[in-house]
């Protein structure tokens, strides 16, 4: 859950952990003066003999030492949460920026290569040492070349156009780093494995709400739910409608090289819904190369 806020002209993301912090901090606030309470009453007392007053005396310090130790506590879990806890999201504009960017990117050069086809991914097999995204040039079922190679990037036609683009997933650099992270490998791990290691896109890098591999009517079936990427995710698809078709950004598109490399099969978008405002559904085909 997040809320947006307007402060001085700026839009703000208040999150979860910015609230405890804030409730956190407000506690600590009240049992400092507490504290400070008790301290006053003490200073009001002065020096004195009498029994009963050292007594209430006493009483007040150990009120006072009590609610200072708890009052410290609290506004440095408060600051911990709303700071530390929350640190990735103050370099949030990075992550923005670079996913309107290679959108727009990626969009024209396949645009100017006239390639109407939809993305398949292809896994590290017939001589790709490591994952490829294919834009063809029918939209028709993608027919990747029999023999593949690193340094290849256009499927030249006879005529000299360009049946094709072969180029590395947006989202390749992305899995690899959660590989080393989480210390797993992905190859032929299957997508069930796959879903469970990606959790760390939600929890740990915060890049989505959700998202499941699901089988439906014999296809693959990919819902994704942005979360703190989500107004970029919803820009793009309304600016550049055929980003998630052709060349999904790194998120989606991290999720969708993974499925490559756990299955070692080609897997091809057949189409794109977006069916509310956060969420994306890749309708898969899933196949041998």
């Amino acid at each position: 859950m997040q809320l947006r806020l307007k402060m001085m002209g700026r839009s703000v993301v208040v999150t979860p952990p910015h609230m405890v912090g804030a409730a956190m901090v407000i506690i600590g606030a009240f049992l400092l003066f507490i504290a400070l309470s008790a301290q006053f009453d003490i200073s009001s007392i002065g020096e004195t003999t009498d029994p009963a007053v050292q007594e209430r005396v006493t009483q007040l310090q150990d009120e006072r030492n009590i609610f200072l130790l708890c009052s410290t506590g609290a506004i440095f879990l408060g600051l911990f949460s709303a700071i530390v806890l929350t640190e990735r999201n103050m370099s949030s504009s990075v992550p923005e920026s670079q996913m309107r960017s290679t959108a727009r990117v990626s969009g024209d050069v396949v645009s100017a290569l006239s390639l109407p086809g939809n993305a398949t991914f292809l896994p590290a097999k017939h001589g790709l040492s490591s994952e490829r995204v294919l834009v063809p040039a029918t939209t028709g079922p993608a027919s990747p070349p029999v023999v593949a190679s690193d340094d290849l990037t256009l499927l030249l036609g006879k005529d000299g156009s360009s049946p094709g683009l072969l180029v590395e997933p947006l989202g390749k650099a992305l899995l690899d780093d959660i590989e080393q992270k989480l210390d797993v490998r992905f190859v032929d791990a299957g997508l069930e494995a796959t879903e469970g290691y990606l959790q760390i896109l939600k929890h740990g890098y915060g890049l989505m709400g959700d998202f499941h591999f699901k089988e439906r009517d014999g296809k693959t079936v990919l819902r994704v739910e942005y979360s703190g990427l989500l107004e970029q995710c919803t820009a793009i698809r309304k600016e550049r409608p055929d980003t998630c078709r052709q060349m999904p950004c790194f998120g989606c598109s991290c999720i969708l090289t993974a499925a490559a490399r756990a299955t070692g099969k080609m897997v091809e978008i057949e189409k794109v819904d977006s069916i509310s405002g956060d969420t994306v559904t890749y309708t898969l085909s899933i196949r041998e190369w």
